[in-house]
């Protein structure tokens, strides 16, 4: 049975939010306490901070409570139930509950959750029939597809952009230089440490080929092997972070939502950071909030990393169960309910193909369609030791960025083999 059969209508639900509004309001719809039974839909949702921090998942309560009774309308009867989990916490807990034959049946996540959850066997594949595939561009489902199946569907993306103060800047920098340039003239610029939110400077150095590979790696215990240009590339790209660190309005943040409660309170005048936050953005800072796309090098914008958020679904789930879950996606993927998700709160793009992105009236969706037709996305090979070369080269970075380390011999960790 393929999911796109017989989809469910659901109502506009508002940005990551979006998440959020599942993860935070869905719970009422089967409020009453947990019940056991075949009409109990069970989902999980990865929220996007370490924390769990609930900030920014906002408080959409008139839009969540039509998700539900538009859900109801048509599924009398019908509870969904929902547990929500800060990022790198899901997979050890879909794990916990999944050894006791009570994982749920449908799972929000980032692909890199939804990677390990699929090589740890802790979710199941499903059919995909024509009008499934239809309802989604290829660049976003190619990496999930197992045959005739996919071991994860694409649900929304989330492009990273640039956000600034108005009042600060009018006109946004064309390339990295420029943004140096205008913090040494009293601009303060936030940037994150982290790898995938900080892809983005490695544009102007040509260095995302050699980081893509550091991130992939070789074989456990091996020794990363760049070509020269490769090398001389990474070489330019700490180079310049250690250049950064060395700016007086410049600072760097483990935590992109720090970045973006900086920016909020008028500490930050211009940071990078991804289309989730930009509701929140806009509630705080009204006209004032500006979005543009990211600088490369000579007015060549760069190439972000869009975070694309995935359903998969769980294991353990009745026939009842199951048919819901796969209604429940396949509704989400709609024409309709796709552009509902973008419009409520522009942040979320569609990955449903038929669905037109406004540019032409919008400069804030031109802003985040340039940057999703500019952006790549990682495919790892192995999530877990990837994750773990993530860390490792961010462990680095803090280090450079601190003035402990200096580019050359951070180089020669990079490089240097693994424990």
């Amino acid at each position: 049975m393929g999911f796109g059969l017989a989809p469910l209508p659901l109502a506009p639900v508002k940005g990551l939010r979006v998440l959020a509004a599942l993860a935070l309001l869905l719970t009422c719809g089967g409020c009453g306490g947990i019940a056991v039974g075949p009409d109990n839909l069970y989902i999980s949702v990865e929220t996007s901070t370490k924390s769990g921090s609930t900030s920014e998942l906002g408080d959409n309560r008139n839009i969540s409570s039509t998700l539900i009774e538009r859900f109801r309308s048509l599924n009398p009867g019908v509870a969904v139930h929902i547990r929500h989990f800060p990022a790198g916490e899901l997979v050890a807990a879909t794990r916990f509950r999944d050894g006791r034959g009570l994982g749920p049946d449908l799972i929000v996540s980032r692909v890199i959750t939804a990677l390990q959850l699929h090589q740890q066997g802790l979710s199941s594949d499903v059919s995909l029939d024509p009008d499934a595939r239809n309802r989604l561009e290829p660049r976003f489902q190619n990496s999930f597809r197992k045959g005739s199946k996919a071991f994860a569907v694409p649900f929304l993306a989330q492009p990273q952009v640039a956000c600034f103060d108005r009042r600060r800047l009018t006109q946004p920098p064309g390339s990295v230089d420029a943004l140096l340039a205008l913090s040494a003239k009293g601009l303060r610029v936030g940037l994150p440490i982290t790898v995938g939110e900080l892809f983005w400077t490695t544009t102007a150095q040509g260095a995302g080929p050699a980081v893509a590979q550091l991130l992939d790696g070789p074989p456990a215990g091996g020794a990363a092997t760049l070509s020269a240009a490769d090398q001389r590339a990474l070489e330019r790209w700490i180079g310049w972070i250690y250049d950064a660190s060395l700016q007086q309005n410049v600072s760097f943040s483990e935590d992109p939502f720090e970045l973006v409660q900086q920016l909020e309170r008028g500490e930050r005048d211009w940071i990078s950071c991804s289309s989730l936050w930009i509701d929140s953005l806009r509630q705080r800072m009204g006209p004032n909030l500006g979005v543009s796309v990211l600088p490369g090098r000579a007015d060549t914008p760069a190439m972000p990393v869009t975070r694309l958020l995935v359903w998969s679904f769980g294991r353990h789930s009745s026939a009842r169960q199951r048919l819901l879950a796969e209604r429940f996606v396949a509704f989400s993927l709609n024409e309709v309910t796709q552009k509902q998700l973008m419009v409520a709160v522009p942040g979320n793009l569609p990955v449903n193909p038929n669905v037109m992105i406004p540019t032409r009236s919008s400069a804030l969706m031109a802003a985040l369609a340039f940057s999703l037709d500019r952006s790549r996305m990682f495919e790892f090979r192995d999530p877990d030791a990837s994750i773990a070369r993530g860390e490792r080269l961010e462990s680095m970075l803090k280090k450079v960025v601190q003035g402990e380390l200096p580019p050359e011999p951070a180089i020669t960790q990079l490089l240097a083999p693994t424990p």
